[in-house]
Protein backbone atom coordinates (compact mmCIF):
# COMPACT_ATOMS: atom_id res chain seq x y z
CA UNK A 1 0.00 0.00 0.00
CA UNK A 2 1.41 3.99 -1.03
CA UNK A 3 2.10 5.81 1.86
CA UNK A 4 0.22 9.21 1.02
CA UNK A 5 0.39 12.61 2.56
CA UNK A 6 3.18 11.49 4.47
CA UNK A 7 5.79 13.76 2.63
CA UNK A 8 6.47 16.34 4.96
CA UNK A 9 6.62 13.39 8.57
CA UNK A 10 9.82 11.48 5.93
CA UNK A 11 11.11 15.44 5.17
CA UNK A 12 11.63 15.86 8.65
CA UNK A 13 12.92 12.53 9.77
CA UNK A 14 15.24 12.85 7.45
CA UNK A 15 16.17 16.32 8.39
CA UNK A 16 16.47 14.91 12.25
CA UNK A 17 18.80 12.07 10.62
CA UNK A 18 21.19 14.74 8.63
CA UNK A 19 21.63 16.61 11.58
CA UNK A 20 22.34 13.74 13.70
CA UNK A 21 25.12 12.45 11.31
CA UNK A 22 26.65 15.63 11.95
CA UNK A 23 26.94 14.92 15.56
CA UNK A 24 23.49 16.98 16.76
CA UNK A 25 22.09 13.98 18.56
CA UNK A 26 18.14 13.71 17.75
CA UNK A 27 15.19 12.11 19.75
CA UNK A 28 12.29 11.99 17.39
CA UNK A 29 8.38 11.51 19.23
CA UNK A 30 6.22 10.33 16.27
CA UNK A 31 2.59 10.25 18.05
CA UNK A 32 -0.72 9.21 16.09
CA UNK A 33 -3.41 7.43 17.13
CA UNK A 34 -3.58 3.57 16.42
CA UNK A 35 -3.32 2.62 13.01
CA UNK A 36 -2.36 6.05 11.65
CA UNK A 37 0.79 4.23 10.00
CA UNK A 38 3.75 5.01 12.30
CA UNK A 39 5.32 1.35 11.87
CA UNK A 40 4.58 2.10 8.01
CA UNK A 41 6.27 5.29 8.19
CA UNK A 42 9.74 4.18 9.98
CA UNK A 43 10.06 1.60 8.38
CA UNK A 44 10.23 3.47 4.98
CA UNK A 45 12.44 5.69 6.59
CA UNK A 46 15.10 3.39 7.70
CA UNK A 47 15.06 1.38 4.11
CA UNK A 48 16.50 4.50 2.76
CA UNK A 49 19.07 5.14 5.00
CA UNK A 50 22.81 4.31 3.94
CA UNK A 51 26.18 4.28 6.01
CA UNK A 52 23.40 3.69 8.73
CA UNK A 53 23.48 1.50 11.84
CA UNK A 54 19.91 0.59 13.01
CA UNK A 55 18.57 -1.21 15.76
CA UNK A 56 15.16 -1.67 16.33
CA UNK A 57 13.31 -2.53 19.62
CA UNK A 58 9.66 -2.02 20.31
CA UNK A 59 7.25 -2.50 23.48
CA UNK A 60 5.05 -5.50 24.32
CA UNK A 61 1.10 -4.70 25.33
CA UNK A 62 1.44 -7.58 27.48
CA UNK A 63 -0.53 -8.21 31.15
CA UNK A 64 3.20 -8.26 32.92
CA UNK A 65 5.57 -5.89 30.46
CA UNK A 66 9.76 -7.31 30.33
CA UNK A 67 11.80 -4.42 32.40
CA UNK A 68 13.57 -2.71 29.81
CA UNK A 69 12.09 -5.45 27.01
CA UNK A 70 12.52 -3.18 23.87
CA UNK A 71 16.12 -2.11 24.91
CA UNK A 72 17.05 -5.92 26.11
CA UNK A 73 16.34 -6.24 22.31
CA UNK A 74 18.52 -3.28 21.17
CA UNK A 75 21.13 -4.71 23.24
CA UNK A 76 21.72 -8.33 21.73
CA UNK A 77 21.68 -6.47 18.27
CA UNK A 78 24.38 -4.48 19.30
CA UNK A 79 26.74 -7.11 20.62
CA UNK A 80 29.67 -7.52 23.12
CA UNK A 81 29.40 -6.11 26.28
CA UNK A 82 25.41 -5.03 25.94
CA UNK A 83 24.43 -8.47 24.62
CA UNK A 84 25.91 -10.14 27.06
CA UNK A 85 24.53 -8.44 29.70
CA UNK A 86 21.14 -8.61 28.22
CA UNK A 87 21.32 -12.47 28.01
CA UNK A 88 21.28 -12.30 32.07
CA UNK A 89 19.75 -9.10 32.98
CA UNK A 90 16.52 -9.32 35.42
CA UNK A 91 14.82 -6.90 37.69
CA UNK A 92 17.29 -7.34 40.13
CA UNK A 93 20.46 -6.07 38.26
CA UNK A 94 21.65 -2.95 38.05
CA UNK A 95 20.16 -1.08 35.09
CA UNK A 96 22.79 1.84 35.51
CA UNK A 97 24.99 -0.74 34.02
CA UNK A 98 23.19 -1.73 30.94
CA UNK A 99 22.39 2.07 30.49
CA UNK A 100 26.03 3.27 29.97
CA UNK A 101 26.57 0.29 28.10
CA UNK A 102 24.31 1.05 25.33
CA UNK A 103 25.38 5.19 25.63
CA UNK A 104 29.01 3.75 24.99
CA UNK A 105 27.89 1.87 22.31
CA UNK A 106 25.70 4.08 20.33
CA UNK A 107 28.66 6.95 20.97
CA UNK A 108 31.17 4.50 19.41
CA UNK A 109 32.74 5.21 15.75
CA UNK A 110 30.93 4.01 12.53
CA UNK A 111 29.04 5.92 11.47
CA UNK A 112 25.27 7.45 12.33
CA UNK A 113 22.79 4.72 15.07
CA UNK A 114 19.54 4.95 14.25
CA UNK A 115 17.68 3.45 17.15
CA UNK A 116 13.60 3.14 16.48
CA UNK A 117 11.47 2.15 19.90
CA UNK A 118 8.21 1.02 18.76
CA UNK A 119 4.87 1.31 21.18
CA UNK A 120 6.26 3.16 24.20
CA UNK A 121 2.61 3.86 25.12
CA UNK A 122 2.94 0.55 26.57
CA UNK A 123 6.63 0.71 27.76
CA UNK A 124 7.72 0.13 31.44
CA UNK A 125 8.69 2.86 33.78
CA UNK A 126 12.39 1.61 33.41
CA UNK A 127 12.06 1.91 29.54
CA UNK A 128 11.03 5.42 29.93
CA UNK A 129 13.59 5.97 32.49
CA UNK A 130 16.38 4.95 29.87
CA UNK A 131 14.69 7.36 27.31
CA UNK A 132 15.12 10.05 29.26
CA UNK A 133 18.42 9.23 30.38
CA UNK A 134 19.57 8.94 26.36
CA UNK A 135 17.71 12.30 25.72
CA UNK A 136 19.95 14.12 28.00
CA UNK A 137 22.90 12.51 26.57
CA UNK A 138 22.94 12.16 23.00
CA UNK A 139 22.75 15.84 21.90
CA UNK A 140 26.41 16.56 21.05
CA UNK A 141 26.33 12.25 19.64
CA UNK A 142 25.76 10.88 16.19
CA UNK A 143 23.06 9.33 17.56
CA UNK A 144 18.83 9.07 15.67
CA UNK A 145 16.60 7.94 18.35
CA UNK A 146 12.79 7.26 17.01
CA UNK A 147 10.34 6.60 19.49
CA UNK A 148 6.77 6.21 17.93
CA UNK A 149 3.27 6.10 20.79
CA UNK A 150 -0.68 6.18 20.19
CA UNK A 151 -1.71 9.64 21.47
CA UNK A 152 -5.02 8.78 21.33
CA UNK A 153 -5.52 6.55 24.25
CA UNK A 154 -3.38 8.03 26.30
CA UNK A 155 -5.20 8.52 30.47
CA UNK A 156 -3.80 11.26 32.62
CA UNK A 157 -2.16 8.36 34.79
CA UNK A 158 -0.04 6.77 32.03
CA UNK A 159 3.64 6.80 32.78
CA UNK A 160 3.96 8.24 29.82
CA UNK A 161 2.20 11.45 30.16
CA UNK A 162 4.99 12.29 33.03
CA UNK A 163 7.50 11.15 30.93
CA UNK A 164 6.50 13.07 27.49
CA UNK A 165 6.84 16.18 29.76
CA UNK A 166 10.00 15.90 30.59
CA UNK A 167 11.54 14.53 27.32
CA UNK A 168 9.33 17.75 25.55
CA UNK A 169 11.71 19.97 27.52
CA UNK A 170 15.09 18.35 25.59
CA UNK A 171 16.74 20.18 23.34
CA UNK A 172 17.23 16.93 20.98
CA UNK A 173 13.94 16.63 20.80
CA UNK A 174 11.77 16.66 17.66
CA UNK A 175 7.89 15.73 17.37
CA UNK A 176 6.36 14.18 14.51
CA UNK A 177 2.54 14.00 14.25
CA UNK A 178 0.45 11.56 11.83
CA UNK A 179 -2.62 13.65 10.81
CA UNK A 180 -5.85 10.98 9.57
CA UNK A 181 -5.63 10.73 5.60
CA UNK A 182 -7.79 13.41 4.03
CA UNK A 183 -10.86 12.40 1.46
CA UNK A 184 -8.69 12.79 -1.54
CA UNK A 185 -5.80 10.60 0.06
CA UNK A 186 -8.22 7.78 0.94
CA UNK A 187 -10.58 8.57 -2.77
CA UNK A 188 -6.43 7.64 -4.44
CA UNK A 189 -6.27 4.44 -1.90
CA UNK A 190 -9.66 3.07 -3.06
CA UNK A 191 -9.54 4.01 -6.76
CA UNK A 192 -10.35 1.28 -8.34
CA UNK A 193 -12.13 -0.90 -5.64
CA UNK A 194 -15.48 -0.34 -6.94
CA UNK A 195 -16.10 1.10 -3.11
CA UNK A 196 -17.94 4.77 -2.89
CA UNK A 197 -14.66 6.76 -1.67
CA UNK A 198 -16.89 9.52 0.35
CA UNK A 199 -18.54 6.82 2.20
CA UNK A 200 -15.33 4.84 2.85
CA UNK A 201 -13.78 8.31 4.59
CA UNK A 202 -16.83 8.87 6.71
CA UNK A 203 -16.71 5.47 8.35
CA UNK A 204 -13.08 5.52 8.49
CA UNK A 205 -12.13 8.67 9.50
CA UNK A 206 -9.14 8.87 7.15
CA UNK A 207 -7.87 5.98 10.23
CA UNK A 208 -5.05 4.36 7.91
CA UNK A 209 -5.64 0.42 9.56
CA UNK A 210 -8.92 1.16 8.83
CA UNK A 211 -9.08 2.30 4.82
CA UNK A 212 -6.79 -0.90 3.78
CA UNK A 213 -8.63 -2.95 6.04
CA UNK A 214 -12.23 -1.81 4.91
CA UNK A 215 -11.16 -2.04 1.44
CA UNK A 216 -10.61 -5.88 1.51
CA UNK A 217 -13.96 -6.42 3.11
CA UNK A 218 -15.79 -4.15 1.68
CA UNK A 219 -18.49 -1.05 3.25
CA UNK A 220 -21.54 -3.84 3.87
CA UNK A 221 -19.52 -5.26 7.17
CA UNK A 222 -17.30 -4.37 9.75
CA UNK A 223 -13.47 -5.67 9.30
CA UNK A 224 -13.19 -8.39 11.67
CA UNK A 225 -9.68 -7.59 12.79
CA UNK A 226 -11.51 -3.82 12.83
CA UNK A 227 -13.52 -4.85 15.42
CA UNK A 228 -11.00 -7.10 17.53
CA UNK A 229 -8.82 -3.64 17.27
CA UNK A 230 -11.89 -1.42 19.27
CA UNK A 231 -12.95 -4.39 22.23
CA UNK A 232 -9.27 -4.71 23.12
CA UNK A 233 -9.41 -1.24 23.94
CA UNK A 234 -12.68 -1.39 25.69
CA UNK A 235 -11.69 -4.82 27.84
CA UNK A 236 -9.35 -2.40 29.79
CA UNK A 237 -12.15 -0.69 30.84
CA UNK A 238 -14.23 -1.18 34.06
CA UNK A 239 -17.84 -1.80 33.98
CA UNK A 240 -19.33 1.68 34.48
CA UNK A 241 -17.35 3.10 31.50
CA UNK A 242 -18.07 0.30 29.76
CA UNK A 243 -21.90 1.20 30.05
CA UNK A 244 -21.53 4.76 29.44
CA UNK A 245 -19.62 3.87 26.25
CA UNK A 246 -22.65 1.57 25.25
CA UNK A 247 -24.89 4.12 26.19
CA UNK A 248 -23.25 6.55 23.73
CA UNK A 249 -23.02 4.08 20.84
CA UNK A 250 -26.74 4.07 21.38
CA UNK A 251 -27.68 7.41 21.07
CA UNK A 252 -25.62 8.22 18.14
CA UNK A 253 -22.88 9.18 16.18
CA UNK A 254 -22.88 12.52 18.60
CA UNK A 255 -24.12 12.89 21.71
CA UNK A 256 -24.10 15.91 23.91
CA UNK A 257 -22.34 15.31 27.52
CA UNK A 258 -25.60 16.14 29.76
CA UNK A 259 -27.55 14.22 27.56
CA UNK A 260 -24.99 10.81 27.95
CA UNK A 261 -24.74 11.61 31.90
CA UNK A 262 -27.58 11.56 32.46
CA UNK A 263 -28.75 8.27 30.10
CA UNK A 264 -25.86 6.38 31.49
CA UNK A 265 -26.21 7.55 34.90
CA UNK A 266 -22.65 8.65 35.39
CA UNK A 267 -20.26 11.65 36.64
CA UNK A 268 -18.43 13.57 34.09
CA UNK A 269 -15.46 12.18 35.61
CA UNK A 270 -16.30 8.99 33.56
CA UNK A 271 -16.70 10.88 30.61
CA UNK A 272 -13.57 12.50 30.24
CA UNK A 273 -11.99 9.04 31.08
CA UNK A 274 -13.49 7.77 27.46
CA UNK A 275 -12.43 10.47 25.97
CA UNK A 276 -8.55 10.56 27.68
CA UNK A 277 -8.32 6.82 26.43
CA UNK A 278 -9.39 7.66 23.06
CA UNK A 279 -13.08 5.77 22.59
CA UNK A 280 -14.93 9.16 22.45
CA UNK A 281 -13.82 12.09 20.90
CA UNK A 282 -14.55 15.78 22.14
CA UNK A 283 -15.87 18.43 19.56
Amino acid sequence: MALLEREEPLASLAACGDEARLGQGRLVLVAGEAGAGKSALVERFTAGLTGTRCYLGACDGLFTPRPLGAFLDIAGQLGGEPAELAGRFDASAAREELFALLLGELAGPGGLHAVVVEDIHWADEATLDLLRFLARRIGSLPVLLVATYRDDELAASYPLRTALGDLAVQRCTRRVDLAPLSAAAVAALSAGSGLDATELYRVTGGNAFYVTETLRTGLDQVPRSAVDAVLARVAGLGPGARDVLHAAALIGSVVEPWLLEQAADCPPSTVDELVDRGLLTAD
